[in-house]
């Protein structure tokens, strides 16, 4: 197979975009001179951008079920108008193999469980998602493939992210991200927690600023309010690329399981994340070298896939028990080694 065009379906929120970069390098180099299309949700697109892999993308619209109607009808005809000789679908839904099996894709790969494929691939549980995204390539190579995320960003930003560090830190001190936020409630780490965890940290030589999307910046700023430090809160004023850029020039994060992780790892920036719900077998865990994963073991953990709004046992010890003591005593030791190297 030589594809000319080439459709990658991956429509999902951003840490799963970003957990699919090194499926899409993988592409790339075994079709070098084949057009990689990208079909995104409109929130996530920015991720490809400046990616020296992906030729275009496509949005779909899936919010609200109206505009998801039209968003698919309007997609197949593109899909159709672009010709595509393959597409990969990531996620396992039934919308997607509609869209390229209505698209009129010849050769469509995607996971076993999905329907209306011409190549299923099928995987071992207990892979790190990226790894699984990568077995995608399991219809044209048995080759093993750098496993990296990776963002790209313009210049200018990266300039503004340059432009922020020496502003805040003129000291020269270790500078601190900590992304107190998560779509799901029960993804966060406790709120007074955070507050707990700021008080102490103004003990040490350590600048922190608080990162995240626009629907943390209230969160961020109470936050700051009750431990009365200096941190900064930048949620919400910065892009995803911005952040991006931000983020590499931290010396550590500290984050739920949520997308600032995912960013992190991209960078390669070291990560102390909190995990409750959620559990390392479900394949999104921080997955560096120098990474760490706060969890505790109870016996109701994971409660679901992506969390949750409540603590379905009224007790939120999976979180609770991560106590603050400990987690800056990680950071401490982490900040101190790194010192040291």
């Amino acid at each position: 197979m030589n594809p000319n065009k080439i459709l990658i379906i991956q429509t999902a929120f951003l840490g799963d975009v970003i957990l699919s970069t090194p499926l899409i390098r993988a592409l790339k180099e075994i079709f070098p001179d084949s057009l990689i299309d990208i079909l995104t949700i409109p929130g996530t697109s920015i991720v490809f951008r400046d990616n020296p892999h992906v030729n275009s993308t496509l949005h779909f619209n899936k919010r609200k079920f109206i505009n998801k109607i039209f968003s698919f009808i309007n997609l197949i005809f593109t899909i159709r108008k672009e010709q595509y000789d393959l597409a990969l679908s990531i996620q396992s839904s039934f919308t997607s193999s509609l869209l390229m099996r209505l698209g009129n894709i010849p050769a469509r790969v995607g996971f076993a469980r999905q329907k209306l494929l011409t190549d299923p691939v099928s995987h071992k549980k207990g892979l790190h998602i990226r790894e699984r995204y990568l077995k995608l390539m399991n219809p044209f190579t048995d080759k093993n493939f750098d496993k990296q995320t990776e963002i790209f960003w313009s210049v200018n930003e990266g300039g503004k992210a340059k432009q922020i560090i020496n502003e805040i830190n003129k000291d020269g001190n270790f500078i601190v991200g900590i992304a107190p936020g998560s779509v799901w409630k029960t993804k966060r780490w406790p709120k007074e927690y955070f507050v707990s965890l700021l008080k102490i940290l103004k003990k040490e030589k350590v600048r922190v600023v608080l990162i995240g999307g626009p629907d943390d910046n209230l969160l961020c700023d109470e936050i700051i309010k009750k431990s009365e430090s200096n941190t900064i809160n930048l949620a919400g004023s910065l892009t995803i690329l911005e952040s991006a850029a931000l983020i590499e020039k931290l010396d550590l994060v500290v984050s739920n399981d949520s997308a600032p992780l995912h960013i992190a790892n991209a960078v390669k920036t070291d990560v102390i994340a909190f995990f409750g719900p959620t559990v390392r077998r479900f394949g999104c865990y921080p997955y560096r070298e120098n990474d760490t994963m706060l969890e505790v073991d109870l016996p109701c953990r994971p409660c679901g896939k992506h969390g949750g709004n409540k603590c379905p046992e009224k007790h939120f010890k999976c979180m609770k028990d991560i106590l603050p003591e400990n987690v800056s005593t990680e950071i401490i030791k982490y900040l101190r080694r790194k010192k040291s190297e």
